[in-house]
């Protein structure tokens, strides 16, 4: 079985909705920010194929560097957030 660029984009866009259903889907703050890492997966997932398979006149490690970035984005967003919702003033 080969992979191709569609198949990449399937996988990518099937990880950025089931982040998105995570974080639609919990209540809770905290709870609603473990779907933000998918979603951030997916969109680096697609910069990676696209990087891989678009390779012809650019540099194929962009997509990848582009990947690492949207991953430590995505940590800071869930530290902040779990950081912010500890902060919560109980009702």
């Amino acid at each position: 079985m080969t992979v191709t660029l569609v198949s990449v984009l399937f996988v990518s866009a099937a990880l950025t909705a089931l982040g998105a259903f995570i974080a639609a889907w919990k209540r809770e703050l905290t709870a609603a920010l473990c779907g933000l890492p998918v979603m951030f997966a997916g969109a680096g997932t697609a910069f990676v194929g696209v990087a891989r398979f678009g390779a012809a006149s650019g540099a194929p490690l962009l997509g990848q560097e582009a990947a690492v970035l949207l991953a430590i984005a995505a940590l800071a967003a869930v530290a902040l957030g779990v950081g912010l919702s500890g902060r919560e003033i109980p009702r």
